[in-house]
């Protein structure tokens, strides 16, 4: 999920930055695949061992401060991942997948086991799909950026004012909504990641991109 103008994060992978090496095609989607599985380790140990805690001391927050908080910190791991030097993105890619740890264990809470690794399977088929069809119509997807961008924009504000004006009416339309936009954004970003330079540098930030892309459609 590209956060920003979607035309510069498009210029930027297709160039090699500085301090940069170009690696094989076969090394960039290993360090793409590994970084996935890496944000999937972290949320699943949160999850699997630390629930209990997190949703105590969740609990005990005032919500407006945790929302505060966890938005600031994806928001800043996002600037490492996008501004920062290799390492630098590494600590910005794991400071965006920590905290959406914590918040899977507040979403989960409740659910059947079964209902989540339903929603485990499903997101799973939708993401080798649209990645495969990323691949197949490179250029269509590429197209899409600004499109999903402002859709994106128009989910999030008109499911706040329903909220706040309308007590949530018209919610399962906005939870459609956003599915048909997080799957379209992992084609879009498995797009950007058929045409860029490969670097460790853009293989981080494009993991970021994918993981944020992943973790919503489950949501």
């Amino acid at each position: 999920m590209a956060l920003g103008n979607t035309e510069a994060i498009l210029r930027r992978s297709k160039t090699i930055q500085e301090g940069d090496v170009q690696i094989s095609e076969r090394s960039f989607n290993l360090i793409i695949g590994g970084m996935l599985m890496w944000g999937f380790l972290l949320n699943f140990v949160t999850v699997s061992l630390f629930a209990e805690r997190v949703i105590r001391m969740v609990m005990g927050m005032n919500p407006v401060v945790f929302l505060i908080v966890y938005f600031v910190l994806v928001l800043a791991g996002n600037f490492m991942v996008t501004r920062g030097s290799t390492p630098v993105a590494f600590l910005g890619y794991t400071l965006i997948a920590a905290p959406i740890g914590m918040l899977l264990c507040i979403s989960i809470q409740g659910f059947p086991v079964s209902v989540v690794k339903s929603a485990v399977l499903v997101t799973a088929i939708v993401t080798l799909s649209f990645m495969i069809a990323g691949t197949l119509f490179t250029g269509f997807f590429l197209s899409l950026g600004r499109v999903l961008f402002f859709s994106l924009l128009f989910m999030i504000v008109g499911n706040l004012i329903s909220s706040l004006l309308f007590g949530g009416r018209g919610f399962m339309m906005y939870q459609w909504l956003g599915t048909a936009i997080f799957s379209l954004y992992i084609g879009y970003d498995w797009a950007r990641a058929n045409t860029c330079v490969p670097t460790v540098k853009n293989a981080i930030g494009l993991s970021a991109s994918l993981y944020l892309d992943i973790i919503n459609l489950f949501l």
